[in-house]
């Protein structure tokens, strides 16, 4: 996977996620305000989201989706 960091304010996070098996490519979004997690994928939007406007709360770690988790891994060295 090739992560990137888009963009970051006192409210949002974001971070892109490319595949290095495919052409498919994700957006990760953290609301720092209320602690919430969302992703662009298909299992996370069709499986895993389970808040009323979207997303997860970032400790709910059973409904992360794997582009989440690799996040969560390594997004201290990318800050």
């Amino acid at each position: 996977m090739i992560i990137e960091k888009v963009s970051k304010n006192d409210e949002w996070e974001d971070y892109f996620i490319k595949s290095k098996s495919s052409n498919k490519h994700y957006i990760i979004t953290f609301d720092l305000l209320e602690d919430t997690v969302n992703c662009d994928c298909e299992d996370f939007k069709y499986r895993r989201e389970n808040l009323k406007f979207g997303g997860v709360k970032v400790s709910d770690k059973e409904n992360h989706c794997k582009h989440i988790k690799k996040i969560l891994e390594i997004r201290d060295k990318l800050k």
